[in-house]
């Protein structure tokens, strides 16, 4: 029999499958249509995929060994804004894909375009994350809209600043001011939830809100922000933490500045504290890194732009060296 529904397709032959479905399951709207054993990020998804997938849940779930899951979710970076790069990521293995619309030139179609490829060709096993210029940015409602798992917040500094952020992912019904769609989900079709509950309450349940600490007076705030309600985890942004500390530049393998490494200790010291994963680009591995990159919970560890980079140069010097190794052996 095949069983169809908005979200994916499955085949049995003989008797049907049975399926246990966990209460945050059923919380989510989504019932799996697979084997427990094979638990990853579809346990998180709604029960639409152009509904935004509980990503608020599988960060914390991190930081509760009991719940069984993952102590670290992997995920990669979208700087080439094409639905090629997209999809090609999306079935990759990825728990997550984060669309750069602060540092990438990006619009509002082509942003929509990118978060709905990723869900729809993982089929709900990578979350689409969006990082955003600023609350302010327009960018914001498309990504929500579109169906983003998470949205990043750069540059937020203080606990106000990061409650307005917040705020902007929420309905009314959890003290937000988001503003409702009235032509994004089709009515009876993806705009599908759990009885006693509507699409809008699963998307304030299920979106994590990432704050993003950038600047010394971020990383003293730090605690403050992470209490306030509704933020679902810290992000280190090294790089502009070390031009705001008047640090030297590093190159990949390099060993991490000091007073980097003294604001990190202040955000494990706030994570393990107040419970609140904490999130990092992590492609800049080196031996210092390698002591506390465990404390970091979301490691975005590859971007297309750097794979490309590395893949084209890696190449075209083999082949250098394979012709020159050819030429040696003829003479």
């Amino acid at each position: 029999m095949i069983i169809e529904d908005t979200c994916n397709t499955l085949s049995t032959s003989g008797s049907e499958a049975e399926y246990k479905i966990s209460t945050q399951e059923q919380r989510n709207g989504f019932t799996p249509l697979r084997p427990k054993a094979q638990a990853n990020m579809e346990d998180y998804r709604a029960a639409s995929l152009f509904q935004p997938s509980n990503l608020a849940k599988a960060l914390e779930d991190t930081m509760d060994p009991s719940s069984g899951r993952p102590s670290h979710l992997m995920g990669t970076i979208i700087s080439i804004p094409h639905t090629i790069s997209a999809r090609t990521l999306a079935v990759l293995g990825y728990d997550f894909v984060m669309i750069d619309a602060q540092h990438t030139p990006i619009e509002a179609e082509n942003l929509v375009r990118l978060i709905q490829t990723v869900s729809l060709a993982s089929g709900g096993r990578t979350v689409p994350i969006c990082r955003v210029p600023s609350a302010q940015s327009h960018l914001l409602t498309y990504a929500l809209d579109a169906g983003a798992g998470g949205i990043i917040f750069p540059h937020i500094d203080t606990p106000e600043q990061a409650a307005e952020a917040v705020s902007k992912c929420r309905y009314a019904y959890s003290d937000g001011d988001r503003s409702l769609a009235p032509a994004v989900l089709v009515p009876g079709v993806t705009d599908v939830a759990p009885a006693e509950s509507s699409h809008e309450r699963v998307a304030d349940n299920n979106i994590a809100v990432i704050i993003q600490i950038e600047s010394p007076l971020a990383v003293a705030n730090a605690e403050s922000i992470a209490t306030v309600s509704g933020v679902s985890a810290l992000m280190l942004g090294a790089g502009d933490l070390r031009v705001a500390m008047r640090c030297p530049s590093r190159r990949m393998g390099d060993p991490e500045n000091p007073e980097i490494l003294d604001a990190i200790d202040r955000l494990v010291m706030v994570s393990r504290r107040h419970r609140k994963p904490l999130a990092v680009v992590s492609w800049k591995v080196s031996g210092a890194t390698n002591t506390w990159l465990n404390d970091f919970q979301l490691l975005m560890v590859a971007s297309d732009y750097l794979s490309v980079v590395k893949g084209q140069t890696d190449d075209l010097a083999r082949m250098k060296e394979a012709l020159a190794g050819m030429a040696s052996f003829k003479n």
